[in-house]
């Protein structure tokens, strides 16, 4: 079945119209879908590890990201805000103040630390509170920082975000071991894949970078791309110390550290040898106590030992004079008799 050329002309005509006014329409125009994600949290900006391959991927495209705070006009204070970037992004940045009266004609000044923002920034006011947001890209570790918001009515109200990457997480108890052994040091950026690990030691009050091609003495363990394992062998007293893992992102660098004790096996057996040598000295001071008594006593003692047998010798002395006297008498006595007779 043949078309007529006027059939065929009007769908032809329309797909032409749409070719060319297509364009047109979309550039310059923004939805409201553009600013319409959450701040990251652990959700919206993780990287499934199934899609990752490489820590050092860079993300294609910027994400859209949107942070807001509520100012009360009854404070004085700024309000604050810390927002975690970690990659490029397309970020909204929004102020609701709550003022007293209905705004008519309020003024808001947008800064970068010091520095005011030469952009226009979006106002709008509904009932008692007044709205301003700016849309900023950030792409670079420049562009990281504090950005405040600020009105001029009765007084001024401020609010302000903190821009900064993501946060080293570590164990905040220090680390314990003996010499001779091995320790498994730790540090991850929960949900944030970084670029890149850094790991270094303490030299004094200096940081130097540790070198992991010596493998006899250090290993970087397997791990997921959010976090970083380094193992330290054949521990010395010497390297007790404070222990640091840089986290390197496209928009900057984040550390924590981590303390490690290195003992020796003497250390244990210290309360011990402080008892056992507190029993010695408590048991020689009896002893020589003891000693130094016993000498006392023995002089008096002599004496007494003395006149004990002297006094036993008088006693035996008189004893046999006695019985001499008596032998005497009943001779005597028998003498008498014998003559009488």
């Amino acid at each position: 079945m043949r078309s007529s050329p006027g059939v065929l002309w009007a769908p032809l005509s329309l797909s032409f119209l749409l070719y060319v006014a297509g364009p047109c329409f979309s550039e310059g125009t923004t939805t409201d879908a553009d600013f319409t994600t959450e701040i990251p949290t652990e959700e919206t900006i993780s990287m499934d590890k199934e899609n990752a391959t490489s820590s050092t991927e860079f993300y294609p495209e910027p994400i859209s990201m949107e942070a807001s705070l509520l100012v009360m006009g009854k404070y004085d204070m700024p309000v604050e805000k810390n927002v975690t970037v970690g990659n490029s992004a397309n970020i909204e940045l929004k102020c609701n103040f709550s003022t007293i009266q209905k705004p008519h004609s309020v003024h808001a000044v947008w800064k970068k630390g010091n520095d005011v923002i030469n952009k226009t920034s979006n106002v709008q006011i509904i009932g008692n509170i007044l709205q301003t947001y700016i849309r900023l890209m950030i792409t670079d570790r420049m562009h990281m920082g504090s950005y405040s918001c600020i009105i001029q009515e009765e007084n001024v109200q401020k609010g302000i975000f903190n821009l900064e990457v993501p946060g080293v997480y570590t164990k905040e108890k220090p680390l314990v071991n003996y010499e001779r052994d091995s320790v498994v040091l730790y540090c991850n950026t929960k949900t944030y894949v970084p670029l890149e690990w850094i790991w270094y030691s303490s030299n004094g009050s200096e940081k130097v970078p540790i070198d992991i091609d010596v493998k006899d003495k250090y290993e970087i363990l397997p791990s997921s791309l959010n976090e970083t394992k380094i193992k330290i062998k054949h521990l010395k007293a010497t390297e007790s110390g404070m222990y640091w893992c840089q986290a390197i992102f496209p928009l900057g660098e984040s550390e924590g550290k981590q303390l490690l004790k290195v003992l020796t096996y003497l250390v244990p057996l210290k309360p011990f040898l402080a008892v056992t040598a507190e029993v010695i000295i408590l048991v020689t001071g009896i002893f020589l106590y003891e000693q130094y008594t016993k000498k006392k006593r023995m002089p008096s003692e002599d004496g007494k030992d003395f006149e004990q047998s002297e006094h036993l010798k008088s006693e035996d002395h008189n004893g046999v004079q006695k019985d001499e006297h008596r032998t005497r008498h009943r001779k005597s006595e028998v003498s008498e008799n014998f003559s009488s007779n």
